[in-house]
């Protein structure tokens, strides 16, 4: 597989923006190693348990928790299609029973943390943000600025964001211009 070029790269330029003080909000990209789509019909549950299986992961978790382990999370998106982050491809895994989608270049990765990270997010989309309501494990399916979006709540005040690589720019942007007030720090592309 070709390595993915991120839409993102040219907007990672490590620096400082906004409010004065201390930054609360600090944006970044990372890489997706790989990026999966499985989906079924009759029997996906069987038919999605040796490729869950042989990644280490249970059930795929549920509409609102991600499965993570050491090497791969999966987000159940649906009831018959588990999304699945992981470094290596799953064709040794899959059945005739499975679909099997590379979505590794059609997706971008934006990050979002910081003390006032919650803040950015209640202001940029239409679900509670606050600790109390989207913990650490905890994923959404939702929109910011008219682009769907997965978000995957990975830490107290940490977020990863899965945006269409076509919207990615425009997602970022959006994030960037409403983190000015914060106090924003861009931190440079991880791997």
């Amino acid at each position: 597989m070709a390595d993915a070029i991120s839409p993102l790269k040219g907007k990672c330029v490590a620096g400082r923006h906004g409010a004065d003080g201390d930054a609360g909000v600090t944006l970044g990209s990372r890489d997706i190693a790989g990026l999966w789509q499985i989906a079924g019909w009759r029997g996906f549950k069987a038919a999605a348990a040796p490729v869950l299986a042989a990644l280490g992961l249970r059930d795929g978790g549920s509409y609102r928790i991600a499965e993570s382990t050491g090497s791969a999370t999966a987000w159940r998106i649906a009831p018959d299609k588990i999304l699945i982050e992981c470094a290596g491809p799953l064709k040794a895994e899959t059945s005739e029973k499975l679909a099997v989608l590379d979505l590794s270049h059609s997706r971008a990765a934006i990050t979002v943390s910081g003390p006032a990270a919650r803040d950015l997010m209640s202001q940029v989309i239409s679900v509670d943000a606050s600790a109390a309501a989207f913990k650490p494990g905890e994923f959404i399916q939702t929109g910011i600025h008219d682009v769907g979006v997965l978000i995957h709540c990975t830490g107290a005040d940490d977020f990863d964001i899965l945006a269409p690589g076509t919207w990615a720019e425009a997602v970022w942007e959006f994030l960037q211009d409403n983190a000015l007030p914060h106090g924003l720090a861009i931190k440079a592309m991880t791997g």
